[in-house]
């Protein structure tokens, strides 16, 4: 069975649908979720949606989301909007979750991903497609990922990964990310500057999951650099030279990551490697992961990168705020205070896709099957109806509704071990011999991206006498 994802008028993609016809997923269930079904005569289509463009230019939506949301926010009628390729944009707290949580809406597969990546046109014109060749690595990364699986898949996939990364199973790596931070408190202090987006958080971060999967010292500071080239995949407008050094980035990675991999568990001795490895033995479907090191390499991308990102946004936002390092430092309870809020109003990855498995109505809107549903957590994460003066940064805030994680079987299986690290770096930050303060106050995020990640993030760092 195929079904095709609406791109326009007359364009579509067409992928196959065999793993959407779980009865759990039927529009059926998901009405006995969402609420009473409406009569067609009340739906409005995406279609008929206000463009985003009838607001803002898509240019000025994607250079800073963040900007965009507090524009989009104030006025009438943007609750739902249509995007790129008849995309529902979901803005409001509420809705984004609920359809988060929603099982009729599921991943967009690997190939429709990579052709989003290699020929589809976003707002920016259209691109030169690739030789096949060049973009085979970046096409491995995204077939082994969890994020780009559906049912009947997704679920034992997901599983396998969630496990290793409970609460109770991820403080057996906590006393090494303390020692970690610890180093690079030692590293740091001293210098007239530091990048702490590089020299900090991204080698704190692929130092730790290097020491639990089997990297090599030179291996960890090779990932950190593919790392830097590989976050060109959230950027959604590049050139040609840019999209060959993703391309060739993410192969590279694969091999490092995955053969480093495969010889730690080939060794023996690695019990995160050997459960992980033994589960997935058990899982006997179409599309599961290679091997091991393939399922480590493609879905732990996000934790040597994405958890840097959380940590540099959540310092970023402690040291802007004229009293909170203070705080902080008062009172250490208030570090996951510092978490919660710096992620809520800095989500890393600022806007995610999800797909249509079937037709659902939603409030009053009928969205196809094969329909990409665009949440922008940038705005769910400082939507007034749900935050007051959401755009302030408060540690006393109370910690509620927040999307920075997604929700349901798409909530985030590295949400716990990231604010573990995130708590350790900020607690070695924070300690009463440390000073830390920013260099400048100009600082730029990345434009045109997904992820919500500063150019640079410049701070000294010093030992100091109380």
């Amino acid at each position: 069975m195929t079904a095709s994802i609406r791109i326009g008028a007359s364009a579509t993609h067409t992928f196959d649908e065999s793993w959407a016809t779980d009865p759990a997923l039927s529009t059926a269930h998901y009405r006995k979720v969402v609420g009473k079904p409406m009569s067609s005569t009340q739906l409005t289509s995406v279609a008929d949606l206000p463009a985003i463009e009838d607001f803002i230019t898509f240019d000025n939506f994607s250079r800073n989301f963040v900007k965009a949301a507090w524009e989009l926010r104030g006025r009438e009628g943007t609750d739902f909007l249509r995007g790129p390729m008849n995309s529902l944009v979901v803005l409001r707290n509420k809705d984004a979750r609920t359809l988060a949580a929603n099982p009729a809406l599921g991943n967009v597969p690997a190939d429709i991903v990579l052709w989003m990546a290699t020929e589809a046109d976003l707002g920016s014109g259209p691109v030169t497609k690739p030789d096949p060749e060049q973009t085979e690595g970046y096409g491995r990364f995204l077939r082994n990922q969890v994020f780009t699986s559906n049912p009947p898949l997704h679920q034992p996939y997901r599983n396998l990964l969630v496990r290793q990364l409970l609460p109770r199973n991820i403080l057996r790596f906590a006393p090494a990310a303390a020692r970690l931070a610890q180093e690079l408190v030692e590293e740091c202090a001293g210098r007239d500057r530091t990048d702490f987006s590089r020299e900090f958080a991204g080698r704190f971060v692929t130092r730790f999951w290097a020491e639990q999967l089997g990297l090599s010292s030179d291996q960890a500071a090779h990932v950190q650099h593919l790392m830097e080239e590989m976050s060109l995949t959230f950027l959604l407008t590049r050139t040609p030279e840019q999209s060959q050094r993703l391309f060739s980035a993410a192969a590279t990675y694969m091999d490092v990551v995955g053969e480093a991999v495969r010889k730690a568990w080939s060794d023996g001795g690695n019990a995160l490697l050997d459960d992980m490895a033994a589960e997935l033995t058990t899982i006997d479907m179409e599309g599961k992961p290679e091997d091991i090191g393939s399922l480590v390499a493609s879905n732990f991308f996000d934790a040597f990168h994405t958890i840097g990102v959380a940590i540099e946004n959540v310092v970023f936002r402690m040291l802007s705020d004229g009293t909170a390092l203070e705080q902080v430092r008062a009172d250490p309870a208030l570090v996951t205070s510092a978490f919660y809020e710096g992620t809520r109003l800095e989500s890393p990855l600022m806007l995610s896709q999800r797909l249509t498995l079937q037709d659902v109505e939603y409030n009053g809107v009928f969205v196809p099957a094969g329909t990409p549903v665009l949440m922008m957590w940038a705005a769910a994460n400082r939507d007034p109806a749900v935050f007051d003066d959401p755009d302030s940064y408060r540690l006393t805030r109370q910690i509620q509704h927040g999307a920075t994680f997604g929700g349901g079987a798409h909530l985030c299986p590295g949400r716990n071990v990231a604010r573990m690290l995130t708590e350790i770096a900020v607690t070695a930050l924070t300690a009463p011999d440390v000073d830390i303060a920013l260099v400048g106050d100009d600082h730029e995020w990345a434009a045109h991206s997904l992820m919500r990640q500063l150019t640079a993030l410049p701070v000294t760092i010093r030992r100091v006498h109380r």
